[in-house]
């Protein structure tokens, strides 16, 4: 970029609803009454700044890869695992409480009955949707 165009302003015009510009007057007066001056507390410095960091999520949108994942993702698998590992702590726990089947055993190790996995899933399925709606 030359000297010149980095001295000159580019202007934009923009054209937003009544609706918009009373929650930016309110943001405003907001900072106004939190000691802010009028010239760090307008509608074109809110609305600059609005612009710069939706112009920074819309970049990092760009930027992610289609293998990585979102922060809800990351979120929902590390409550999924947490949870797993409670009802598995649950499970070995209420099954050495019990009185174990020989029949079942195999060198000290006890079989889960297999409509446990499911119900375990189904109990997993619906405490991840309380967290993630």
């Amino acid at each position: 970029m030359s000297q010149d165009s980095e001295n000159k302003r580019n202007r934009v015009n923009l054209t937003i609803p009544y609706s918009f510009l009373e929650k930016v007057d309110q943001h405003v007066q907001a900072r106004l009454e939190d000691g802010e001056s009028r010239e760090t507390a307008n509608r074109s410095a809110f609305v600059m700044e609005m612009f710069k960091l939706g112009l920074r999520v819309h970049e990092n949108s760009r930027k992610k890869g289609p293998d990585e994942k979102t922060l809800d993702e990351k979120l929902e698998l590390i409550a999924k695992n947490s949870i797993i590992t409670g009802f598995v702590v649950d499970a070995i726990f209420g099954v050495q409480k019990e009185t174990i089947d020989q029949s079942r055993v195999i060198k000290n190790a006890s079989i889960l009955d297999p409509e446990w996995l499911e119900k375990m899933k189904e109990q997993v399925a619906g405490r991840l949707k309380k967290f993630f709606p």
